[in-house]
Parts: C-alpha cells; structure tokens; sequence
C-alpha cells in the first residue's frame, strides 16, 4: 500500500470516528427532581436509568424509564407511578431536540460552553417545550458532559398531571405538594 493510499485510509477512518453518535452512558448519568410538601419540607429525589444518543447533526432523544424512580420510599415510588406518571399505560418519560452541531464541532477537549437548550419533554400524552441553561464539557475526544446550571422548573398542571398529584397529597394525608418541581440532570455521553 502506498503512503497516499494509507493516508487516505487513516483520514476515513479518523472521519468516521468522528461522525460516530454520542449515547448516554447511564451508570454515569442522573437525573433529579425535587417534591416539596407543606410548604416546607423539600425531598430530592431521581430517576436511576436513562438512555439516549446524540447524532453528530444534533438531534437528542433521551428516554427515561419511569419504574426507575426512587424517592427513597417503596410505598411513595408505587404510588406516583401508579397516580402520577401512570406508568403502567407510560413506561417511558421523553426527552428530544436538536443542538446547535457548530457548539458541538467547536469544542475542544477541555473546553465548555454554556448554551439555552430547548427540549420538547413528554410526559404521559402532553409534550411542553422547555428550555434549559447547560453547560457542555468536552472531557475528551469520546467523551461530553452536560449539566443544567440552573433547575428546569417542571409545571404538574402543564402536563396534566394536577390530579394525580392531589390524589398523591390525599394518600400521603399533606397539607400541600408543590405543582412546581425543579428539575436537574446530569449527563455523560460516550462514542
């Protein structure tokens, strides 16, 4: 093989490397959220799988299985799975959009950007389009991190999901549950 022939050869594959999608890498990633109840008592709380990609052109789906939720209490987790998230007939909570692909072929390894990230996020049949403030690291050249600077403060009532929060607020004998709920997330996306 002649070094012309071989330098074309490294160039494809450098190229197809690079053209390669991100996916998340799950044990590494998190996703929390925070209930407060009478007024004054707030509780983190998380989603323990996610899973996701995100092509080189942009788009990003993010899908988060709702049996994955852990608020710390077996009989709490049964019950917004079964009044609030309805999980049996909704399995999955969704995430999707498109990034900007010049911030992403921009970075560097080692460099961050701080963007307004819309996302269209469904839960059980309603879809609202939100916007997060990120921060999207470079670790290295397989490797991005991206994190919410600030909480996506989550509307109940928006999803249709005032309900189910009531019945959750009765069975839990409270005086209130927030209708908002801040919402953060971390996550580790590996080629």
């Amino acid at each position: 093989m002649t070094m012309k022939k071989l330098a074309l050869v490294v160039a494809a594959a450098l190229s197809f490397s690079a053209a390669a999608d991100w996916s998340v890498n799950s044990a590494r990633s998190s996703l929390n959220f925070v209930s407060v109840k009478n007024d004054v008592v707030a509780e983190t709380h998380s989603f323990k799988e996610l899973t996701g990609k995100l092509t080189e052109a942009g788009e990003f789906a993010v899908a988060i299985p709702a049996l994955s939720i852990d608020t710390a209490i077996p009989i709490r987790n049964e019950r917004i799975l079964e009044h609030v998230l309805a999980a049996k007939q909704y399995a999955t909570i969704n995430a999707k959009g498109k990034v900007d692909s010049k911030v992403l072929a921009g970075l560097k390894t080692g460099d961050s950007v701080v963007v307004d990230q819309t996302l269209d996020l469904t839960l059980l049949t309603k879809t609202q389009s939100l916007t997060a403030k990120v921060k999207v690291t470079k670790v290295s050249d397989s490797q991005l991190v991206v994190t919410t600077i600030a909480p996506i403060m989550l509307d109940v009532a928006k999803f249709d999901l005032g309900a189910g929060v009531e019945k959750l607020r009765e069975l839990a004998g409270l005086k209130t549950i927030s209708p908002m709920v801040p919402t953060t997330f971390s996550l580790v996306l590996v080629k």
